[in-house]
C-alpha cells in the first residue's frame, strides 16, 4: 500500500482524539453512579443527625412526663392537706398525714429525677450544636462534590462535542478502507483500533508477538493485526 506508513501515523493521531472521547464517555457514564453514592451518604448524615437529636427529644419528653407527675404529687398533698380540716376519725387523719407523707416523698424523688433532667438536656443540648455543625459541614462537603461530579458530566459532553467534530474533520484525510478497518476493531477495543509495537509486545494488550508480525509492521508494506486483540500493528520510527 502507498503511503501506508503515513496513513498509520494519521490513524494513531486519530486514535488519540477516540481515547480522549471514550474517556469522556466514560465519565459521563460513571458519574450517576458517583452521585447515587453521594446522595446516599448526604442522606446518612441527615439520618445521622436526626439520631442524635432524638436523645435531645426523648430527654425533654421525660422532663414533661416528670413534671405532669410532679404536678399530681403536689394536687394529692393539697388535697390531702384539705381533708385534714374535714377528717373527724383518729385514724383516718393519720391515715391522711400518712398519705401527705408519701406524696411528699414521692415529690422529692420526682424534683431529683428532674433536675437530674436538666442537666443532662443542657448537656445534651451542648453536644447537639457540635452534632448540628458537624452535620452542616459534612453535608456542604457532599453537595459540593455532588455539585463537581455534575459539572464534570458537563465538561465531558462538551469536550465529546468538540473532539468529535475535531476527528471527523482529521478523519477525512485517511484513507476510507483502512479507516472503515479501524473503526470496526475500535468498536470492540475500548475505542483503540491501532496499537504501538513496544518492544516485542502489542502496546494494546501486552501480548508477545510474533518476531514475523514485528517484522511485517516494521516494513509497513501492508496492515498487520495483534494475533491476540487484533488491533492494527504499527511501529513508530
Amino acid at each position: 500500500m502507498e503511503n501506508l506508513k503515513e496513513t498509520l501515523e494519521q490513524l494513531y493521531l486519530l486514535q488519540q482524539q477516540d481515547v480522549k472521547i471514550f474517556a469522556s464517555q466514560k465519565d459521563i457514564d460513571e458519574m450517576p453512579k458517583i452521585i447515587e453514592k453521594k446522595q446516599k451518604a448526604l442522606e446518612a448524615v441527615k439520618a445521622d443527625f436526626e439520631n442524635k437529636k432524638s436523645q435531645y427529644v426523648k430527654l425533654n419528653s421525660l422532663k414533661k412526663e416528670k413534671e405532669a407527675l410532679l404536678d399530681s404529687k403536689e394536687a394529692a398533698i393539697a388535697k390531702h392537706t384539705a381533708d385534714l380540716n374535714t377528717i373527724k376519725s383518729n385514724d383516718m387523719y393519720k391515715t391522711c398525714l400518712l398519705e401527705i407523707e408519701k406524696a411528699k416523698a414521692d415529690k422529692s424523688v420526682v424534683e431529683d429525677e428532674i433536675l437530674k433532667l436538666l442537666d443532662d438536656i443542657a448537656k445534651e443540648q451542648e453536644n447537639l450544636k457540635g452534632y448540628e455543625q458537624e452535620s452542616k459541614t459534612k453535608e456542604a462537603e457532599i453537595n459540593k462534590e455532588i455539585e463537581e461530579a455534575k459539572n464534570k458530566i458537563e465538561e465531558a459532553k462538551k469536550n465529546i462535542e468538540q473532539t468529535k467534530k475535531d476527528r471527523d474533520e482529521f478523519a477525512k484525510g485517511i484513507d476510507a478502507n483502512i479507516l472503515s478497518q479501524y473503526e470496526r476493531i475500535r468498536e470492540s477495543r475500548d475505542g483503540q483500533g491501532i496499537a504501538l509495537i513496544s518492544g516485542e509486545s502489542c502496546g494494546g494488550c501486552n501480548v508477545m508477538l510474533r518476531p514475523q508480525l514485528i517484522v511485517q509492521a516494521t516494513k509497513c508494506k501492508e496492515l498487520v493485526y495483534c494475533d491476540n486483540c487484533s488491533r492494527i500493528l504499527f511501529r513508530k520510527s
